[in-house]
């Protein structure tokens, strides 16, 4: 049995927030750097917010796509990356997906989708606890054949 396509978010009002503060970031910081050296005004608040936008971009766009059947893909603000839903160890209730590279220890990787940020102060938890719950129920499911039974 096959499962529909399903992506992970976090709430929009979130992502919104992250996404409008990142260019006022990008500002500050290019202020920050024509405090700090002497550099032509129009490059440096290009190149910084340009970044920023980019960065808004993606923090909108944040997600875990869950739609192949052999891997997950993350999608955070900075990074993005496949993990082999057989090769996922844990997702812990802090938002971190615990996988495993070979024999290695695992590695942890944070993911936004199931992670409330600093500044939300609590809000839409049950958002974020069904997304982890989604995510592990989907992991439980990587060793099952077409006909519900365990892979040997």
């Amino acid at each position: 049995m096959r499962h529909a396509p399903r992506i992970l978010r976090a709430p929009a009002g979130h992502r919104v927030i992250a996404a409008l503060a990142s260019p006022l970031v990008g500002y500050l910081i290019a202020r920050l750097i024509l405090e700090l050296v002497t550099l032509p005004e129009l490059p440096v608040y290009g190149a910084c917010l340009t970044v920023a936008a980019v960065l808004g971009v993606r923090a909108w766009a944040a997600r875990i796509d869950l739609s192949r059947n052999d891997a997950l893909r993350v999608y955070n603000t900075l990074v993005s990356q496949s993990i082999s839903r057989s090769s996922v160890h844990r997702v812990t209730d802090n938002g971190r997906i615990e996988w495993r590279r070979g024999g290695d220890r695992p590695t942890r990787s944070l993911s936004e989708t199931l992670r409330p940020p600093w500044w939300a102060f609590g809000t839409a938890a049950t958002t974020y606890a069904r997304n982890r719950e989604e995510l592990r129920s989907w992991v439980r499911t990587a060793g099952r054949r077409p006909d519900g039974q365990p892979a040997a």
